[in-house]
Parts: C-alpha cells; sequence; structure tokens
C-alpha cells in the first residue's frame, strides 16, 4: 500500500504524491478486460520417471490485467502421483499449487509443475487437472487438463545420413513414428519440422504451417488415430532445397498426440504461412525395431570451401620477444556450418615456427593465464617445432577468417630462414578444397643482429682491433625476408681481415676515421 505522508514540504509536493497514488492504484474493474486460459486438452503420465512439465498460458484480452493469480489443483490424482513444483510457484497443499503473476498485459506462459507416478499408479490410470484464475479488475476463469497414466508414447524413426547433393538442388526427407505405448493417439498426432540453416522447405500441404525464417521449419496436423503398436510414415515425403553455398546441415522431427504436452521449442506464432496444396497424410507401415525416437539426420552436399593459409613476418632483433598473427581464411564458395552438430571444428591449421626462433606463447583473444598465457593450440607449452591450432569457428562463411597470435623470440639469424603455416580439413567433414596452392603460407623472417653468436670482447682488445671487426659492415639480405649482419669475430675469415685493417691503420692515420665513419651509418631497413 503507497502511504502519502504530508511534511513542511510544499503543496507541489503533495500534489505529486497524489499524482503518483493514482497511477500506481489501478482502477476496481478495468472496462472490457477479460482472461484466457490456454490450458492443454491432455497430460500423459508415464509409468515410470517423470512426465514433461505441464503446458499453461494466461492472456489478459482487451487491456491489462492486475493482481493475477493463477491457482492448480491436482488432487485427483492423490496416490498416483507425486508433484514436483517448478518456475515461480508455489505449493499450497498435496498437488496444489499457486503462481501469482501480479499485473499482465497481454500473454505470459506459466511453467507450474510436473508430475511423477507413484509405486501404486498403474496404464489407464486417469485424473485432472482444474485451474482458476483471478484478478483484481476481471472476471475469474477456469480451465481443466485431463490426465492419463501411461499414455501413448510416440518413437520416431532416424533419417539416413544424405551425401552428394548438388548445390542448389531438391532432396527429400519422410518422417515416420511408431506408438509404442499402451494407449491409443485417439485424437491425432502433431508433427514439428525444425532443420539447419542452409536449405529451404517446400510449402506444399494445406495442414501445415511454415516458418519465414530459416531453421525453424513447419508444423502440421494429422486426426488420423494411433493405436498402440502401429506406425506410419507421412504419405508424401518432405522436399528441401539446399542453398548454393551449403556444405553440411541436418533435419529433424518431433511428434506428439494432438492436445498433449507439445517440445519446448514449439511456438505457433512461429509459423504464420498456411500451404496451400493438398493435405499431407499419413500411411501405415511395418512398426519394426527402426523407430528410436531420434528423428534426426545429416545431409552433405558437393560443395567445397577454398582454404586460404595466412602467413605473417618476424621481424626485430635478435633477442626480442615480438608477435605475429597467422591462421586460414575461407575463401569460398561454400560455407562450413557445423553449429548443433557433432563437430568442434571447421578443420586445423599447423604452423611451424622459422629456424632461429622460438614461440613463447599462444593466448587467446584478451586471455592471460596465471603466471603465463593460456594456450589454445597443442602442445600447450612454449618450444615446440610445431603446433596445431583448431579453425575454432562452427560457422565459417565465405569471407571469414580464423587466426592465433603467437609470441615468439629472435634467438639468432638463419640467412634464408621460413617458417610455415598449413591449413588441413576436418576429417569428418572435408572442405573439399580443389585449390591446394594457397594452403600453406610463409612465416619469413625480418632480424637484425648476429648471424652466429660472437665471444664478449675481452678488457684488452684495442681499439684498432674492434674498429676493424666493425668494418665487415651489414650483411646483404638473403631475398627472404632476413637481413643478416653485426660484426666478425677475430679468428678465421675474420682474424685475415683484422691484419689487413691494422697494416693499414699504421701506414695511413686517416684510415681509423673513415672506418668508424662506415660503421656510425643506420643500416638499410631501420
Amino acid at each position: 500500500m503507497l502511504t502519502i505522508r504530508r511534511t513542511w514540504r510544499t503543496a507541489a509536493a503533495a500534489a505529486f504524491a497524489t499524482a503518483v497514488l493514482a497511477v500506481a492504484t489501478p482502477a476496481a474493474h478495468a472496462a472490457g478486460t477479460t482472461l484466457v486460459l490456454d490450458a492443454q486438452e491432455n497430460y500423459y503420465l508415464p509409468t515410470e520417471g517423470e512426465g514433461p512439465n505441464l503446458d499453461l498460458g494466461i492472456t489478459a484480452s482487451g487491456g491489462d490485467a492486475h493482481d493475477v493469480s493463477v491457482t492448480v489443483d491436482a488432487s485427483s490424482l492423490a496416490g498416483k502421483a507425486t508433484m514436483e513444483v517448478t518456475g515461480d510457484c508455489v505449493s499450497t497443499g498435496a498437488l496444489k499449487v499457486r503462481c501469482d503473476i501480479g499485473p499482465l498485459s497481454g500473454r505470459e506462459s506459466i511453467d507450474p509443475f510436473f508430475l511423477k507416478p507413484t509405486a501404486a499408479a498403474k496404464a489407464g490410470d486417469t485424473g485432472a487437472v482444474t485451474y482458476t484464475a483471478t484478478a483484481s479488475d476481471a472476471s475469474t476463469v477456469t480451465a481443466r487438463t485431463d490426465v492419463l497414466v501411461g499414455g501413448p508414447k510416440l518413437a520416431t524413426r532416424p533419417y539416413p545420413a544424405l551425401k552428394g547433393i548438388a548445390p542448389g538442388t531438391v532432396f527429400e526427407r519422410t518422417p515416420a513414428f511408431a506408438d509404442t505405448g499402451a494407449a491409443p493417439a485417439d485424437k491425432g498426432v502433431m508433427l514439428l519440422v525444425q532443420d539447419s540453416e542452409g536449405v529451404s522447405l517446400a510449402r506444399a500441404h494445406s495442414n501445415c504451417h511454415y516458418s519465414n525464417g530459416s531453421d525453424v521449419g513447419a508444423w502440421c496436423r494429422f486426426d488420423t488415430p494411433v493405436a498402440p503398436g502401429s506406425a506410419y510414415e507421412t504419405d508424401a515425403p518432405l522436399r528441401y532445397t539446399a542453398a548454393a553455398d551449403t556444405m553440411y546441415g541436418y533435419n529433424t522431427y518431433v511428434v506428439w498426440p494432438v492436445g498433449g504436452s507439445a517440445p519446448d521449442s514449439f511456438d505457433p506464432s512461429d509459423f504464420p504461412e498456411t500451404g496451400t496444396g493438398a493435405p499431407l497424410g499419413l500411411k501405415s507401415v511395418a512398426p519394426g525395431s527402426g523407430f528410436t525416437g531420434s528423428g534426426y539426420g545429416t545431409f552433405a552436399t558437393t560443395q567445397h570451401a577454398d582454404y586460404q593459409a595466412l602467413g605473417d613476418t618476424v621481424e626485430g632483433k635478435v633477442g626480442e620477444t615480438v608477435k605475429i598473427t597467422v591462421g586460414v581464411r575461407n575463401t569460398g564458395p561454400g560455407r562450413m556450418n557445423f553449429r548443433w552438430m557433432d563437430a568442434d571444428n571447421s578443420g586445423t591449421f599447423v604452423v611451424t615456427p622459422p629456424a632461429g626462433t622460438t614461440i613463447t606463447g599462444a593466448p587467446g583473444p584478451g586471455e592471460q593465464g596465471d603466471p603465463g598465457p593460456l594456450w589454445n593450440c597443442t602442445p600447450r607449452k612454449a618450444g615446440a617445432k610445431s603446433y596445431t591450432c583448431d579453425i575454432s569457428s562452427t560457422d565459417f562463411r565465405p569471407g571469414d577468417s580464423v587466426t592465433q597470435e603467437f609470441t615468439v623470440r629472435i634467438d639468432r639469424v638463419v640467412p634464408g630462414a621460413r617458417g610455415s603455416v598449413k591449413a588441413a580439413a576436418n576429417p569428418d567433414y572435408p572442405n573439399r578444397d580443389d585449390d591446394t596452392a594457397n594452403d600453406t603460407a610463409a612465416i619469413t623472417v625480418s632480424a637484425t643482429g648476429s648471424a652466429t653468436p660472437s665471444p664478449s670482447p675481452s678488457a684488452s682488445a684495442s681499439p684498432s682491433a674492434t674498429a676493424t671487426a666493425g668494418s665487415s659492415g651489414s650483411g646483404a639480405g638473403t631475398g627472404n625476408g632476413t637481413t643478416t649482419g653485426g660484426g666478425l669475430a677475430a679468428t678465421g675469415a675474420g682474424g685475415v681481415l683484422l691484419k689487413v685493417g691494422t697494416a693499414a691503420l699504421l701506414v695511413a692515420g686517416g684510415t681509423l676515421a673513415f672506418l668508424t665513419a662506415r660503421r656510425s651509418r643506420p643500416r638499410s631497413g631501420r
């Protein structure tokens, strides 16, 4: 209750508080507002395990309703079932529930409970669940759901896996089911079809309602009674067209008795279009053992996806740790789409660092472990000869790329050193790449520093020796993005140059100044 307390504040403040009270307290009876309970006709309770959640909806029609509450009474099932309360509802006694909704605008779904059979329950037992909905500004309404223990049990037949479908062509699926329970689905059955993206379902039947979006499919109603032990399939196949970029996908369906508990994903408003052709019917088939309850099947087209490896350049000084980013791009035309399927990746890429470098880390995007980086690639340690990384996307579209950043230490300069990035297919879902020329990319090196480890200069080294060693200058590029350079050692060929340089110094004093000036010039490209 909203309480108005008058204080020293102005009359304007009191007027504002009065306005708030008027908004917060609804009118006693909003004209034209009615409550509508949407309860399922039947609830089938298995003889073992637990039943499905109860489907219950309530709508405020003609305006908003306030202080809405729904009481649920399943006490007629005493001794036959126990109740597990779910959602925001509360138990008010044995097999009784109250769901307080409060203000209601439009429709709201309620998930009040599910039932479990008792040890004394037996197939054929019956009962009922009753509902009473009240509001402070709408008339009370009631509804009822009939309960049957051991009702029909509809098991579906899996779809076969299909392969070799040409992009853009039509393929067919035929749903089938059997009643393996002890009771009939005497009012008929409902069929819900759902599919992966990349296919379109023909809108061919007047008793089916179709989605105008991808992967939702259609639902159809069949009024044919289904007896225990009988099996049926549709009298015509469902016809699908695969999109031009589709490579892999799935089709799936579920069946349930008319008036029974629908799948949680089912919302009739998702299917605004009605077919215009002849009704889809059912025809009897042999029951057999092929009805496992999983109406699911995959398909594969002949489309391919060209994977292009993405290389990089290790650039820096000897002793530095730098970053490179490598990976794979899908250049199409196929789309590798595995969402809701059993594939973990769209393939892999193998990264081999160039000679003279060491991969020290492979952190994920924005990730940092404690004490070191988190590894997305295997092996999960520094210093390996190569690393295998997942093309982690399970919806790898044309134009998409998957990359991995590595940290690389430049240990030494190795003339001509090149690493590589090589794309590889998922063996279970190959991309059927017909252009292997771009499957491998180079990791090149552009490094400055010593080509071979040099000994530390001794304290007795003469200035002339240091200057003469520097006279070798920076080495020439190898043509592979690798630059060599640094002083030569004072042995072997370097020793010969040292002696020649010293003789020149003794003959002409200007030689030292010349060598020093040459060494101080910046190296090309730095």
